[in-house]
């Protein structure tokens, strides 16, 4: 970027030095004068004098002035190439590029000469040239904000970019002093995070599942819908804070939010917890909670999807087992030990029977096999009995 010398700045060095020959020529025209007749003016020759001092003032506060210029003009040559955003400047009229900077070129691949050859369209895709002209005509005056656009670099790749200008007075032309920021991969994961949450609300309606968006930046924690239809509140009556989780039950609450807090301390990429929630009906919904965290470049967590899935009936099918088991264990112990009674009483009498009958062969016979068939009986509750004190019964199997 170059600091032409104005035209007014040319004018005004050439009117100090024809004062300062016209002022040198007086004198020296007096005092030829004075030596060849005698006579000496001296209102003209002080006259002269003045004009001399006053030019050689002048001089000096001129040369001043231009080291000063020149000085500032240095340092602000210095800022524009070593500053670490794009910037560039643009003529009003046609876009042209009149200066760019070193970032200018990293950002987007082309050298100064190539962006000195160019306007402001040409680091555009088509569908965004008719756009920078009609915003420029319709707002240019009015604001130096102008949002988020879409460039294309020399290699053809388009990229998303944050545009602020103002406008610049040069010496001949009207400009714009553009400042751009390279905002595509905020863009980028915006969308990856909008695709996300469409994602999140396909499932819930595929599901019942109630999905929360909560950032943890800011505190903020959005539902999406379902939340109502599947807890009676209204959103704007919960609090969007999510360490609140006021509307979990109390025996659980404390060991939900330890949960919560340990996975964002440690960075963990997922959080997952069980509790009761109290509905706004007073009842109550035994909830499975998922959560998955997002970071930021530098691996800090920023945010947190989730999806809240009601396992109510789920819970109620376990307690269901867990009580068909626990009566099923009784029933196995009651049979156990008052079947096996009268079953050691059938065993008893068969060996009293062996001892006292007439030694009929047919009659050994059957009552072998009913003292076979009564220890099958009795060893069979033995092991019922002892899977019962093992608690390997289960009403499933």
């Amino acid at each position: 970027m170059k600091n032409p010398v104005s035209f007014k700045s040319i004018l005004f060095l050439i009117l100090l030095i024809v004062i300062l020959l016209l002022s040198v020529s007086g004198i020296f025209h007096q005092l030829y004068i004075h030596r060849e007749n005698g006579l000496l003016d001296s209102f003209s020759l002080y006259t002269n004098v003045i004009l001399l001092i006053v030019a050689i003032f002048l001089t000096i506060l001129a040369f001043q002035f231009y080291q000063i210029r020149k000085n500032t003009g240095i340092n602000y040559q210095k800022i524009f190439n070593g500053s670490p955003y794009a910037i560039y400047i643009m003529e009003k009229k046609t876009l042209n590029f009149l200066a760019v900077n070193v970032s200018m070129s990293k950002l987007y691949g082309y050298t100064e000469k190539e962006f000195l050859a160019m306007s402001a369209f040409d680091i555009r895709p088509e569908s965004e040239k008719l756009r920078i002209k009609e915003y420029l005509e319709k707002y240019g005056e009015l604001t130096n904000e102008s949002g988020v656009w879409l460039h294309q670099k020399k290699n053809g790749e388009c990229f998303y970019v944050q545009i602020t200008f103002h406008s610049v007075p040069l010496a001949e032309k009207e400009a714009f002093l553009v400042m751009v920021t390279d905002v595509n991969q905020s863009i980028n994961y915006e969308k990856e995070i909008n695709e996300l949450l469409h994602l999140y609300e396909t499932v819930n309606k595929a599901t019942n599942d109630v999905i929360w968006d909560y950032d943890l930046v800011s505190d903020k924690l959005n539902w999406m819908p379902g939340y109502k239809e599947t807890f009676g509140y209204e959103i704007e009556a919960v609090p969007n804070s999510f360490w609140a989780m006021n509307k979990i039950h109390e025996d659980d609450r404390e060991a939900a939010v330890a949960s919560f807090k340990e996975v964002v301390v440690k960075k963990e990429k997922s959080w997952l917890a069980e509790y009761r929630y109290i509905c706004a009906d007073g009842s109550i919904k035994y909830i499975a909670d998922r959560g998955y965290v997002i970071f930021d470049d530098a691996g800090e967590p920023i945010r947190m999807i989730g999806a809240m899935q009601d396992v109510s009936s789920r819970k109620k099918y376990e307690q269901q087992l867990l009580h068909q088991n626990e009566q099923l264990k009784e029933i196995a112990w009651i049979n156990s030990h008052q079947v096996r009674r009268p079953l050691s009483n059938i065993l008893g009498l068969i060996n009293l029977i062996k001892g006292t009958h007439n030694g009929n062969e047919e009659l050994d016979h059957l009552i072998d096999l009913l003292g076979s068939s009564s220890k099958e009986l009795d060893d069979a509750l033995v092991n019922i009995n002892q899977q019962a004190k093992d608690g390997k019964i289960d009403i499933a199997s």
